[in-house]
C-alpha cells in the first residue's frame, strides 16, 4: 500500500471542493467591503493546515516504520557487494540469503546449499533443501545454510508479484463513518449551488443593503458546511494512529481502525498469534528396557553439538543442552537435518546419535510399533544411538503466554474466534484448548471433496491444511453470515484471505508481500497489541458518534433555514462571523474535547439514532424558534444588529442543550465543558471591543421578553420531537 507523497497530501487537502466554496463566499463578503465577515474563511484555513499537519505527522511515522520493517537484501552486481531496495533488484542479480532471509525474487542457486521453508506459500510446515540449481520460489524463507542465488524472475513474471497481483483489486473502505462523510459532502454539494443563488435573490428583494443581503447568504452557506466533522474525523484517527505507533502498530488505512473496532469474527492462524512460532520439549519417554538416563545422556550430547538452525534444534538446546566444559571432546562431525533423510544428530568416533522421524531412522517393527503407540497432539521424535532406539520425546509449539487472556478478551467482547491453519487438526484442535478457545469443532480440509464453505463455516470453527484459495473461500462465506471479518496472516498464502477481509493484520516476522497487503502491521509480531487497537478504534467510534449529532444538527437547520428564507420576506438572522463564533462554541471546541475522551465500550452503532434522535430535533427547533424571532422582529421593528444578536442567544442555548443531553451522565470533564462554553459566551457578550466585534447590542426589555418566550418554546418543541425521534429511531434500527 503506497502512500502519499507529502506533496500529494498537501495538494488532496488544500483543493477540495469546500476549500473552494470557501473561497467563493469570501469573495463575495469582500465585494461588499464587510470584511470582518471574512473570518470563516480563516478557520477554513486552520482546517486545512490542521488536516495537512495531522496526515504529514503520521506519514513520517509510518515511513520510519516501514523502513524499520523492511527487508534489504545484499546484492553481488558487476563484483560489488551492496545491499538495496527489493524494488531496485534487477533480473540476472546474485542475491545473498543466509538464516531468516527471505526470497524475494524467483531465482536459481548458484553457490552453497540452504533448508527452505515454503508454507508462507504453499501452507505446508515441511523444510526442503536446495542445492547448486535447484530453483527458488519467492515467498520461501531460508531456515539453514546460505548461498548465492542468481534473480531468474523480476516484475509481473514472479511468482510471489503474480499472488500480489491477484490480490490488489481496489476495495473500498467498509467504512460505516467514510460512507456517512462521503454522503454528507455529496448531496450538500449537489445543493449548495441552486439554494446559494436562490437565497442570494431572495435577500436582495429584502435586505436594506448590498452588504446585508450578501452577508445573509454567506452565513446561511457557510452553515451548511459541516467542515469540522470531516476534520474532527480525520483528526481523531490520525491521533489514534500516532497512539499506535508507540505500541509498534503500523497504521496503513485510518479507517481500518474502525473495521476492526466493529470486528465480530476474528479469523488466526496458529503460528504468531497464539503460539510464538517456536518449539518447546514437553516430555521424553526410555524406549522399552532403556533407563531414562542413557535416554537424557543422548540428548544432552545432541543438543549441546547441532546447530541451532531451526526450531526443532533450538526447543532442545534450551532444554538439554550442556554448558561447554561438558561437552563430548575428540573428533565429533555434525549430521545435518535434511528433509529427505527426516533426522539430524553428531558423529563422535565411530558411534551416531541420531534424533528424528523414527520411521526414517530404522525398519525395526518393534520400534516403529512402539513410535505408532506414542503418536498424538504432539511432534513425536525417535532418538537411536547406533541402531539402537532409546526413547522418543516430544514436542509443542511454544504458546503465547498472553494467548489465553487474548482470546478471552475476545469472547468478552462478542467477537467469534476461528483458527485457520495449515497445521494438523489434532495439533491445532489441542493447542487451540489449551487456550481457552471455546469452539473446538474442527475438519481437516484435505479431506474434503468439492466443500460447501457456507455449510461448513456454520459446523466448524477450526479448518486445517488449509490452502490460499480456501482461506479466501472461508473468509467470503463468514460476511455472507453478516460478520464483520478480521483476519490475521504472515505469509503469502494468507494474502487472497487478507484482502477479502473487512479488516487484515499482518505478523511484523512474516512475509514482505503479507505486511504490504495489510491494513494493520504488528511490527512487534505482538498480537496482545491486537486489543489495544480495538479499544482505540472503540474510543474514536463511540465518540465521534456522539459529536457527529453536533454537526448535523447545524447542517440541518442551515439547509432547511436556507430554503425557507428564499421564500419568507425576512433578513436571514445570521451573519458569517456570528457563525463562525457559534461554530466554535458550540460545535468544534466541545466536539473535539467529547472527541478525545477515553471511552472503550462496545460500539452500539448509534450514528442513526443520534442524528434522528437529537440532530433533527434541534434543526426542527432552530428553524422553527428562527422563523418566529423574524417575525416578532418584523412586526416589532428590530434593527439587523438585534435581530442577529437574539438569534445567536436563543441559537445558543438551544445547542447548549444538545451538549447537555449528548454529554450525560455528567462528569468533570464534561461538566467542565460546559462551564467553558458558557464563559466563552459570557465573555464575547460582556467584553465591550469582543461584543462590538461580533455586532452585538444589548436587547431591549421587549426583545428580551421575545427571546425567553422563544426558548421556552423552543425547549418543549425539543424536547416532543426528541422523544418521539428516539422512537422513531428504534423502529428505524430493528
Amino acid at each position: 500500500m503506497k502512500q502519499n507523497s507529502t506533496l500529494h497530501i498537501i495538494a488532496k487537502n488544500t483543493f477540495t471542493l469546500f476549500n473552494l466554496v470557501n473561497v467563493i463566499l469570501a469573495m463575495m463578503v469582500a465585494f461588499v467591503g464587510s470584511y470582518k465577515n471574512m473570518l470563516f474563511i480563516f478557520i477554513a484555513i486552520a482546517n486545512t493546515l490542521i488536516s495537512i499537519i495531522n496526515e504529514i505527522r503520521a506519514k513520517r511515522i509510518i515511513d520510519k516504520m516501514r523502513l524499520i520493517a523492511e527487508q534489504k537484501p545484499t546484492v553481488v552486481r558487476d563484483g560489488k557487494t551492496f545491499q538495496i531496495e527489493p524494488e531496485k533488484i534487477i533480473k540476472g542479480d546474485l542475491v545473498v540469503l543466509a538464516l531468516g532471509d527471505q526470497v524475494l525474487y524467483d531465482s536459481v542457486i548458484q553457490e552453497g546449499a540452504i533448508e527452505v521453508n515454503e508454507s508462507f506459500v504453499t501452507g505446508e510446515a515441511d523444510n526442503i533443501v536446495k542445492r547448486q540449481g535447484d530453483e527458488l520460489i519467492s515467498g520461501s524463507f531460508v531456515v539453514s545454510g546460505a548461498c548465492k542465488a542468481k534473480v531468474t524472475k523480476v516484475g509481473d513474471e514472479n511468482s510471489l508479484t503474480k499472488i500480489e497481483n491477484a490480490a490488489h483489486t481496489i476495495k473500498t473502505a467498509d467504512s460505516k463513518l467514510f460512507t456517512l462523510m462521503n454522503n454528507i459532502v455529496k448531496y450538500i454539494s449537489y445543493s449548495l449551488i441552486p439554494v446559494g443563488a436562490l437565497l442570494l435573490w431572495a435577500r436582495f428583494r429584502v435586505a436594506e443593503s448590498p452588504e446585508v443581503a450578501v452577508t445573509g447568504t454567506v452565513a446561511g452557506l457557510i452553515n451548511m458546511i459541516p467542515e469540522g466533522l470531516i476534520l474532527l474525523t480525520s483528526s481523531v484517527l490520525a491521533l489514534a494512529t500516532i497512539r499506535l505507533s508507540k505500541k509498534k502498530v503500523l497504521v496503513q488505512d485510518l479507517y481500518s481502525i474502525e473495521t476492526l473496532a466493529r470486528v465480530d469474527c476474528i479469523c488466526l492462524d496458529k503460528t504468531g498469534t497464539i503460539t510464538t512460532g517456536n518449539m518447546a520439549v514437553y516430555d521424553f519417554t526410555p524406549a522399552e528396557g532403556v533407563s531414562e538416563n542413557a535416554l537424557l545422556d543422548a540428548l544432552e550430547l545432541i543438543s549441546s553439538h547441532i546447530p541451532a538452525d531451526n526450531a526443532t534444534s533450538r526447543a532442545l538446546k534450551k532444554r538439554f543442552a550442556r554448558s561447554a566444559k561438558n561437552r563430548a571432546t575428540g573428533d565429533f562431525e555434525i549430521i545435518p537435518f535434511s528433509s529427505d533423510r527426516k533426522y539430524s544428530g553428531v558423529r563422535i568416533g565411530d558411534t551416531e546419535y541420531l534424533i528424528g522421524a523414527t520411521e526414517f531412522m530404522t525398519s525395526d517393527k518393534t520400534y516403529l510399533r512402539q513410535a505408532e503407540k506414542q503418536k498424538g497432539a504432539y511432534r513425536v521424535l525417535g532418538v537411536m544411538k547406533r541402531e539402537k532406539l532409546l526413547g522418543f520425546i516430544r514436542l509443542e509449539d511454544e504458546i503465547r503466554h498472553d494467548a489465553p487472556e487474548i482470546i478471552n478478551y475476545f469472547y468478552k467482547n462478542d467477537v467469534e474466534v476461528k483458527i485457520i491453519s495449515g497445521d494438523d487438526l489434532i495439533t491445532v484442535q489441542n493447542i487451540a484448548k489449551t487456550v481457552g478457545v471455546r469452539d473446538l469443532r474442527g475438519v481437516d480440509l484435505s479431506t474434503v471433496k468439492s466443500p460447501n464453505y457456507n455449510q461448513l463455516v456454520k459446523e466448524y470453527a477450526i479448518f486445517t491444511r488449509v490452502k490460499p484459495e480456501q482461506k479466501k473461500n472461508l473468509i467470503i462465506a463468514f460476511k455472507k453470515q453478516g460478520k464483520t471479518v478480521a483476519m490475521t496472516g504472515d505469509g503469502v498464502n494468507d494474502i487472497l484471505a487478507m484482502k477479502e477481509a473487512d479488516c487484515s493484520i499482518a505478523i511484523g516476522e512474516g512475509s514482505d508481500a503479507a505486511r504490504r497487503s495489510a491494513k494493520l502491521v504488528l511490527l512487534k509480531s505482538d498480537f496482545a497489541a491486537v486489543p489495544s487497537i480495538i479499544d482505540e478504534g472503540r474510543q474514536s467510534i463511540n465518540n465521534l458518534e456522539r459529536s457527529t449529532a453536533l454537526f448535523l444538527a447545524k447542517t440541518v437547520y442551515a439547509s432547511i433555514l436556507a430554503v425557507f428564507f428564499v421564500f419568507l420576506p425576512f433578513n436571514y438572522p445570521f451573519t458569517p462571523i456570528e457563525m463562525s463564533l457559534l461554530n466554535f462554541a458550540c460545535i468544534g471546541f466541545p466536539a473535539f474535547v467529547l472527541a478525545l475522551e477515553h471511552n472503550t465500550d462496545r460500539i452500539k452503532n448509534r450514528f442513526t439514532k443520534n442524528i434522528l434522535q437529537y440532530s433533527f430535533p434541534i434543526g426542527l427547533t432552530v428553524t422553527v424558534c428562527m422563523i418566529a424571532l423574524s417575525i416578532v422582529a418584523d412586526s416589532q421593528s428590530f434593527t439587523h444588529q438585534e435581530l442577529t444578536t437574539a438569534s445567536v442567544f436563543i441559537t445558543f442555548v438551544i445547542d447548549l442543550s444538545l451538549i447537555y443531553w449528548i454529554s450525560r451522565p455528567l462528569n468533570l470533564l464534561r461538566s467542565g465543558l460546559l462551564v467553558t462554553i458558557i464563559g466563552i459566551m459570557a465573555a464575547v457578550f460582556l467584553i465591550p471591543f469582543l461584543r462590538d466585534f461580533f455586532e452585538f447590542v444589548f436587547l431591549t426589555k421587549d426583545g428580551a421578553i421575545a427571546s425567553g418566550i422563544i426558548i421556552a418554546a423552543g425547549f418543549a418543541i425539543f424536547t416532543g420531537t426528541k422523544h418521539l425521534m428516539a422512537r422513531v429511531a428504534d423502529r428505524v434500527i430493528k
